[in-house]
């Protein structure tokens, strides 16, 4: 079971129908994020196109793992919105570096809900290094 502890949550506008994507990672335009640079948090609600979205952008979050992931991965995000553990470079020929946005505080497989401690404020500030 996946828990969820003390967050930061943000408010942004739904760019899409959001109401079967919670707790996958939401791009700043509101919609379903394919990586980490473009990631500001993991969608806490289930908004309808142009509804507030509320983001958890850092604290213990609950999101979707999109593969195998080990209790202490550090974690990145790839298509879909999914969670990865960082270096399994799903987005590999895209031109996208992955970043950090958090580690894993439990081990999970391909789609379980599972917890992390995320930050995502710092994410895109990280991909040139």
């Amino acid at each position: 079971m996946a828990v969820q502890g003390k967050q930061e949550i943000v408010g942004i506008s739904a760019g899409a129908d959001l109401t079967g994507d919670q707790y996958k990672a939401i791009a700043v335009g509101g919609t379903i994020a394919a990586s980490s640079q473009a990631t500001i948090g993991i969608l806490q609600n289930k908004p309808e196109n142009g509804a507030d979205a509320a983001l958890a952008w850092f604290g213990r979050i609950k999101a979707y793992a999109g593969a195998a992931i080990t209790v202490g991965d550090d974690l990145s995000v790839t298509t879909s919105g999914f969670l990865i553990t960082l270096g399994i470079n799903a987005n590999s020929g895209t031109g996208i570096v992955d970043v950090a946005v958090g580690k894993a505080l439990v081990a999970a497989n391909s789609g379980d809900l599972f917890d992390f401690i995320g930050n995502f404020a710092n994410a895109s500030n990280v991909a040139s290094l």
